[in-house]
C-alpha cells in the first residue's frame, strides 16, 4: 500500500543531488546549482536547492533558490547604490563587506526539518506541507542520503488519489 511506502524509496540521492561547502560564496553556489540544469526536448531540467556540507561532508543545511536570489539581489542593489544614488554612500562600507556572502550565512540550518529514510512518504508530505519548503533533506543518522522534493510528491499524491 503506498501509505506505508518510506522516503528511501523515492528519494534523489544525494550522489545525484548538487552539493556545496558551507565557506563557499554565493557565486559559486549559483554556479554549482546552474551546472545542474541540462535542457531536454526544449525544457530546462534542474534542481532548486544545493546541500550545504561542512568540512566534515556532514550535511548542515539546504540553500535554496529563493535564497540565493535574495542574495543577488542585494548585489544588485549594491551597484545601483554606488553607480546611483549619492546617499547609499553612507551605507556603503557595510554593503561591500556583505558581498562576500557564504553559503553558511544564508542557508536554511539542517536542524529545521529533515526526515529519516525509513520514515514514511507521509510523514514527509505532512513535513513539507507543515513548513511551507519545497526540498526536504532525508538523513540516515546523522549523514545526508537523499532530498525529498514535493515534485516527487505529487506522484506519491497521484498514487494516493487512484
Amino acid at each position: 500500500m503506498p501509505i506505508t511506502r518510506q522516503v528511501k524509496n523515492i528519494m534523489v540521492p544525494i550522489k545525484e543531488y548538487p552539493v556545496v561547502d558551507e565557506g563557499a560564496t554565493v557565486l559559486e553556489a549559483v554556479m554549482r546549482l546552474r551546472d545542474s540544469f541540462h535542457k531536454m526536448d526544449g525544457t530546462w531540467y534542474g534542481f532548486q536547492s544545493l546541500m550545504v556540507l561542512n568540512e566534515k561532508g556532514e550535511l548542515t543545511g539546504i540553500l535554496t533558490l529563493r535564497s540565493l536570489l535574495v542574495a543577488l539581489r542585494q548585489r544588485e542593489f549594491i551597484e545601483h547604490i554606488l553607480n546611483g544614488d549619492p546617499t547609499g554612500l553612507f551605507f556603503t562600507p557595510h554593503l561591500i563587506k556583505d558581498t562576500k556572502i557564504t553559503v553558511g550565512k544564508i542557508m536554511r540550518p539542517i536542524n529545521l526539518v529533515t526526515v529519516q529514510e525509513d520514515d514514511t512518504i507521509m510523514e514527509a508530505l505532512l513535513k513539507i506541507i507543515k513548513y511551507k519548503i519545497n526540498s526536504l533533506p532525508v538523513l540516515s543518522g546523522t549523514m545526508p542520503v537523499g532530498v525529498v522534493r514535493t515534485i516527487d510528491l505529487f506522484w506519491f499524491v497521484g498514487e494516493l488519489l487512484e
